[in-house]
């Protein structure tokens, strides 16, 4: 039986700690632990964990006794750098949910010419925690004891300061003679990897001729056009394959 777990940020070892009110209510009212019940806890910005137990209650929160820390079981095989830009609705949480669970190290989000929708600047820091607290819960649900960082930049910026061993920007006019890099990059598991991803209305030619410059090479995944929020599932689902072969 797979163990009961919980996220717990800034996780110390041989102490007992107050759990905040979301972990509390999920560990008691979801799991249903009570006192004597055990947990795993682990810290996903740190990739470390412990045996848990709970202790006690204190005005709704649950105290908690936790082990010797020791590295996550279950961490990124690799560091793989997701840039997507920015979409409409629900799609970027699902586009972390479905990163976190496929390995993904860092996403960072832009804003590109063509995005339906733009992040002010005001909103940025609350955006960003609703996607922290997702890639937590994705984590948790995987058994992945790390979770990707995840921040927002500009296009041009995140081409500059995101590029790895190898790294591609998706183009579906793209020519097919790039894939054999990009099968010999996901075969090599030793490489890093950056993907990015356009939004709805595609990239300008522009913004893919400053990818390029900054050493991205443009790749297609064939003829069928995905969706925005497919195509992150889509690439890091191949990657994860492949560095199981």
């Amino acid at each position: 039986m797979t163990k009961r777990r919980a996220p717990i940020d800034d996780l110390a070892g041989n102490r007992r700690a107050l759990l905040d009110a979301s972990t509390s209510r999920y560990l008691g009212r979801v799991l249903r632990l009570e006192e004597g019940d055990s947990f795993v806890a682990f810290d996903p910005r740190s990739a470390v964990e412990a045996d848990a137990r709970v202790v006690g209650m204190t005005g709704g929160a649950l105290l908690v006794e936790i082990g010797d820390l020791r590295s996550a079981n279950v961490v990124a095989p690799r560091r793989i750098t997701l840039v997507q830009a920015l979409a409409k609705g629900e799609k970027c949480d699902a586009i972390v949910r479905d990163a976190t669970e496929l390995g993904a190290t860092h996403i960072v989000f832009v804003t590109t010419e063509r995005s339906i929708v733009d992040l002010p600047a005001d909103r940025v820091k609350d955006r960003i925690a609703r996607w922290e607290r997702i890639a937590y819960e994705a984590a948790r649900q995987s058994l992945r004891g790390d979770a990707p960082w995840i921040t927002t930049s500009t296009w041009s910026e995140a081409m500059h300061t995101n590029a790895s061993d190898a790294s591609f920007v998706l183009h579906r006019e793209a020519d097919a003679s790039a894939s054999e890099p990009f099968r010999l990059a996901l075969s090599d598991a030793k490489r890093t990897l950056a993907f990015a991803v356009g939004p709805e209305g595609g990239l300008t030619a522009e913004e893919l001729e400053t990818a390029e410059k900054q050493g991205w090479n443009a790749i297609s995944l064939g003829p069928i056009v995905l969706r925005t929020e497919t195509v992150a599932a889509a690439l890091l689902g191949a990657a994860r394959i492949m560095s199981l072969a």
